[in-house]
């Protein structure tokens, strides 16, 4: 046991060293690409600032490009976590330059620093180094701001908000690394379990190979030494006849039943197979006769202290005169095996669940920037889901929308409007309607979530539920005749995911309280999608929500039974 966990600990340090050398890179490349890449927001949003950012942004761009150069010498690779931390430290304090020239104390420019927060978590650290990072980055982001500009009250609260959501996003970060961190160990520990089991049945499976072949061998020279082989197998050997019944049996199979040994004239092998494979077995004797042996089949049998064993077993034909007398068949334990199969696929099932809990957490820190929105994202996948799962019966969608598709339109609906990270407090809080002004710098949040989430899926291998968020986060404000934002796009050239989550999100605004509107009711907000009907909305995707309307209601009137009875009424339209 000493030995095995001396080889987990080895193990886990060596792939946590091997991910670091991996991951180190893509940081430093991101950050390359991604700090200059973002003089097109300085160009759009502080353009006379445009100039000494762009050669902050050179300067840092640069400087990391360096660190990727060191880090493929010798020298930079035995010290990849120094020169990952000189370049968080870099980025870092370059925005937060920026930070101190837009203002410092009110400067919404903050969310480049939590962006360089968030590339933490490509990291394999433990919680405690996470921490630190975190602690570090806003540290740099904060201390030039106090030490370098002056603040009144007005700015000292925004300053407040931007250090609230630094927080949030650091204990996010820190429980995401805690997370990984542990199923990873876990994982480790798995496989090393794993290996070590696996060194030992393939030492007993040679053996057990070497010993049958020699033992076959005698058989033709003497009876004595084919019982000696009969008895000393580690696996279960029976025979029974046409009717189940047992003939004969080796001592293991005693053991592992937990009977007697010795002749047992009236005991059925089919009463110790578990009740619910009872058909299966069944099937395999009927296949029998016709293919002469079976392989690899595999079912349950319960022994005499009501134990679930897990085995397989190889079965083939006994003849006597050309005549079928009965079955030989040969019965191996996998009950361990089965054990080691079900916790890896649970710690799959772990990992997704982290993954997907995340992600609802950094959308959420998007959707708490403005405190109307309530359980907005529940809501919305909720809505989204109903109406993918409807739109797969239609026969024009069949192939398309598969069950694939709705699990990922589920998670990826929920980013719709992470792009709201990048639009100013002054503008997305502001108690009242927007003017026309402020109203075009709201509209850029779609192109910068987009934008956003194309990055990270450009990071990713292979087709991903981001797909699916990217054109969400794109296109959910386009319209079905053309005059919707960003792009104008009309009909089908809207993607299919878009279009659901425009419907979602139109119906969940009309019927949610704002400072500016009293809630809709659901037969009001009705009326409206009926009469968008082909202008905003996909006309399939109207029919759908018409299906589900009910549902649409109990999901809406699900997240406010917390609330006043007064605004629960107002929403089912009582």
């Amino acid at each position: 046991m000493l030995s095995i966990m001396e080889d987990y600990e080895r193990r886990f340090q060596k792939e946590t060293e091997e991910l670091l050398y991996q991951r180190v890179p893509a940081v430093l490349l991101v950050g390359i690409i991604l700090i200059p890449f973002f003089s097109l927001l300085d160009y759009v949003v502080v353009r006379e600032q445009f100039t000494l950012f762009f050669l902050y942004r050179i300067a840092c761009s640069t400087s990391l490009l360096v660190l990727f150069l060191i880090y493929f010498t010798e020298f930079g690779r035995k010290r990849a976590y120094g020169l990952v931390t000189f370049a968080y430290i870099i980025a870092a304090f370059t925005i937060s330059m920026m930070c101190v020239k837009m203002g410092g104390y009110p400067s919404f420019y903050y969310v480049g620093v939590i962006m360089v927060l968030v590339t933490v978590v490509i990291l394999p650290l433990n919680t405690f180094q996470t921490a630190m990072y975190g602690a570090m980055i806003y540290l740099i982001y904060a201390v030039p701001i106090v030490l370098f500009t002056s603040p009144t009250a007005e700015s000292l609260k925004i300053f407040f908000s931007n250090s609230f959501f630094f927080v949030f996003f650091i204990v996010i970060t820190v429980l995401q690394s805690f997370e990984e961190t542990r199923v990873r160990r876990r994982e480790c520990k798995l496989k090393t379990e794993l290996d070590a089991l696996a060194e030992r049945l393939s030492y007993y499976a040679q053996n057990l190979e070497a010993e049958v072949e020699k033992r076959m061998k005698e058989l033709e020279e003497s009876e004595l030494r084919y019982r000696e082989l009969y008895e000393n197998i580690i696996d279960i050997v029976i025979l029974v006849d046409r009717n189940s019944k047992i003939l004969m049996a080796n001592p293991r199979f005693y053991d592992t039943i937990g009977i007697p040994e010795g002749p047992k004239p009236g005991l059925n092998f089919m009463k110790l197979v578990q009740d619910q494979d009872t058909f299966l077995v069944e099937r395999m004797f009927d296949r029998l006769p016709t293919e002469q042996t079976v392989k690899d089949f595999q079912f349950r049998i319960v022994n005499h202290q009501g134990s679930i064993i897990d085995v397989e077993c190889n079965a083939k034909c006994i003849y006597k005169d050309s005549s079928l007398v009965g079955f030989q068949m040969v019965i191996r334990d996998i009950t361990v095996r089965k054990k080691l199969e079900s916790d890896l696929l649970d710690s799959y099932k772990k990992v997704q669940s982290a993954r997907n809990a995340t992600i609802l957490g950094l959308a959420k820190l998007a959707e708490y920037r403005d405190a109307d929105t309530g359980a907005h994202l529940e809501r919305i996948r909720e809505y989204a889901k109903v109406l993918a799962e409807e739109l797969a019966k239609k026969p024009k969608y069949v192939g398309y929308i598969t069950h694939e598709y709705i699990e990922d339109i589920y998670n990826s609906s929920i980013l719709h409007d992470i792009g709201k990270v990048g639009i100013p407090d002054s503008i997305l809080l502001k108690p009242g309607r927007l003017t026309v002004e402020e109203f075009e710098v709201v509209k850029r949040h779609s192109s910068l979530g987009g934008d956003a989430l194309k990055t990270v899926e450009s990071k990713i291998e292979g087709q991903s539920f981001l797909s699916l968020g990217k054109e969400i986060a794109y296109y959910h404000h386009e319209k079905w005749d053309g005059t919707g934002y960003p792009k104008g796009l009309k009909g089908e050239e809207i993607p299919l995911s878009a279009r659901i989550v425009s419907l979602a999100d139109v119906y969940d605004a009309l019927t949610s309280k704002r400072v500016y509107k009293d809630a809709f009711s659901h037969e009001k907000a009705k009326e409206i999608i009926l009469a968008d009907r082909g202008k905003h909305f996909d006309p399939d995707v109207v029919d759908a929500f018409i299906v589900h309307e009910e549902d649409f209601r109990s999901i809406r009137e699900d997240t406010f039974r917390d609330q006043e009875p007064e605004q629960v009424q107002q929403l089912s339209g009582a």
